[in-house]
């Protein structure tokens, strides 16, 4: 890639951002959940982003990093006296006779719309450069069960590209008295990477879930909600020791839910839009002493509108900007030292239109210095265990702290 490509490709991907207020899993279908309409069962704050930000493996970016593998890894570092924050995944493959396969994944994580599991079991068959996959997310509520049928195409060097149609509540309404889906949530999910010429990664996914409509008689209401995403990135050697990695990812929805007896009482409106673009450099400065330096915006909009209940209506906007550093440092065979320091600076909003009493902005820079130390558990398959004890450089105190494992198979 020359100079002046790497510019124009750059600033594709940020309209493609602007463009569209569009994000999701960068490795899985993220599909309609039930529990959704209960809201998020915590609160984000000014350190809420920070926080998780700082827990999750570093550096960043890198497509590597986005390609589903074999193993267990996950993190989990405390966020608030009485939450932690989860993101974990186990991965597993077994092959039969023939071109049959089965597979097992699990993954515990969270969205905007609160914290949740995914357990699935799967078969499939693979056929040279193609595979089928159905898997089930298999729960004793049948009612519960989710079906993913998946396509994918590999090349064999890298560049793939996926499919998956999940077919949520499959057996929702058979197993109702009354009510039930009057349109089901379907959700279409597409990942790929391209590995282009100059060992330059381009990867992405895009998840739609369609227009769903949902009738809860027992609970009094009428539902309507979709919800779409977009990530896109890019991994770009630039000489033997420098990288640069850029990742845009965004997400629009919206809810609609009418109350059945008692208008206004059940009534909600909410509209959710996230656009957020990291910028991350990559040095080897010798074979055991690596450094990475990033750049990362986010914004974030929720409006929420409860004419039944004027105090819970509210409307949220977070802007942060953050800089990142660290290094990684090869101290001895099993020890590697990875400090890294994360400043944020944030300007949020919550207003509420008919408690204007309950108004709060929060607005300054935040910080962490996270001195994490890595072992090598395993030699053979590479596993280690990083532990992560944060320190607040806004206010010089204990900022959490965090454990990751990961444990390839």
């Amino acid at each position: 890639m020359t100079p002046l490509q790497f510019p124009r490709l750059c600033g594709l991907l940020f309209c493609l951002l602007i463009a569209g207020d569009l994000a999701a899993d960068w490795h899985d279908p993220q599909p309609f959940r039930r529990d959704r309409l209960d809201g998020r069962q915590f609160e984000y704050n000014a350190e809420s982003f920070l926080h998780r930000f700082s827990f999750e493996a570093k550096p960043a970016l890198g497509y590597s990093r986005r390609v589903s593998r074999e193993g267990l890894r996950g993190t989990a570092g405390s966020t608030r006296s009485s939450e932690l924050y989860v993101n974990m995944e186990a991965r597993a493959r077994f092959d039969m006779d023939g071109p049959a396969f089965a597979e097992y994944r699990f993954r515990r994580f969270e969205d905007f719309d609160g914290r949740y599991d995914s357990n699935l079991i799967g078969v499939g068959a693979e056929y040279g450069d193609w595979r089928a996959t159905l898997r089930g997310d298999v729960v004793g509520a049948k009612e519960d069960i989710d079906l993913q049928y998946e396509l994918r195409w590999g090349n064999g060097a890298g560049s793939h590209i996926r499919a998956v149609l999940v077919q949520v509540d499959a057996m929702y309404n058979s197993k109702q008295g009354e009510g039930g889906y009057e349109r089901y949530p379907f959700t279409g999910y597409l990942e790929g990477v391209w590995l282009a010429p100059g060992n330059v990664a381009v990867y992405g996914f895009i998840n739609s879930n369609r227009p769903t409509r949902l009738s809860e008689a027992e609970r009094d209401f009428r539902l309507r909600d979709e919800q779409h995403a977009v990530g896109v990135g890019m991994d770009v050697p630039m000489g033997r020791n420098w990288a640069v990695g850029l990742e845009l990812e965004g997400l629009y929805g919206v809810r609609r839910r009418d109350g059945y007896a008692a208008p206004g009482m059940n009534d909600q409106r909410l509209r959710r839009r996230f656009g957020a673009g990291t910028l991350e450099l990559r040095q080897t400065v010798r074979q055991d002493l690596s450094a990475w330096y990033g750049v990362r915006y986010l914004r974030l909009v929720e409006d929420d509108r409860r004419p039944g209940d004027p105090d819970a209506w509210n409307r949220a906007s977070r802007r942060e900007t953050m800089i990142y550093g660290g290094v990684r440092w090869q101290w001895r065979e099993r020890v590697a030292l990875s400090p890294g320091v994360f400043l944020n600076h944030v300007d949020n909003r919550e207003r509420f239109p008919f408690a204007a009493d309950q108004n709060d902005r929060e607005r300054g820079f935040y910080g962490k210095l996270a001195p994490a130390v890595e072992l090598l558990v395993n030699r053979r398959t590479g596993g280690t265990i990083s532990i992560n004890p944060t320190v607040r450089l806004h206010r010089l105190a204990f900022g959490g702290g965090n454990i990751q494992a990961d444990f390839p198979f």
